[in-house]
């Protein structure tokens, strides 16, 4: 989940259209994952992209399942902290597919693969075996990225 402070706010509330912030920056305190999704929005003629910050799996499938000829998706990138990732911090890194399990205690493990080929996992338990998961559930595939 992604916070602000009012100080960073940019201009009035609704300056932008109704129900509309804008921000000069966003703050994130759990070291979780997050998905940098790019749109495409076509709107009487013209085409605008958009840059989402999504913090969880449900939100990313909203929107995958959102698109259509005015708003299309052309890009989503996974960022990983260094505990998911091996690295010494934070990497972003093109996403390729997204799938929802279950361990054997039936807490929710999110299994991610990367362009590279490499895969990570949500869970904190040491020695953890993606085999043992159960109920999978696919969330994403690069497939459903549709052309502009």
């Amino acid at each position: 989940m992604f916070r602000s402070h009012d100080a960073d706010m940019v201009g009035m509330p609704g300056m932008f259209g109704e129900g509309q912030y804008q921000w000069h920056q966003v703050s994130k305190v759990l070291r979780t994952h997050w998905y940098h999704v790019t749109v495409q929005i076509k709107h009487e003629g013209r085409s605008t992209e958009v840059v989402l910050m999504i913090d969880s799996e449900p939100r990313l499938q909203r929107i995958l399942i959102a698109q259509d000829d005015q708003m299309i998706i052309t890009d989503v990138q996974v960022i990983t902290p260094a505990h998911m990732n091996g690295a010494e911090g934070w990497r972003m890194e093109k996403l390729t597919e997204v799938t929802l399990g279950e361990d054997q205690n039936e807490c929710v493990v999110c299994l991610l693969e990367v362009e590279t080929g490499s895969k990570y996992h949500s869970s904190h338990q040491p020695g953890f075996n993606i085999d043992v998961l159960s109920n999978l559930r696919p969330v994403y595939h690069a497939n459903m990225i549709r052309s502009a």
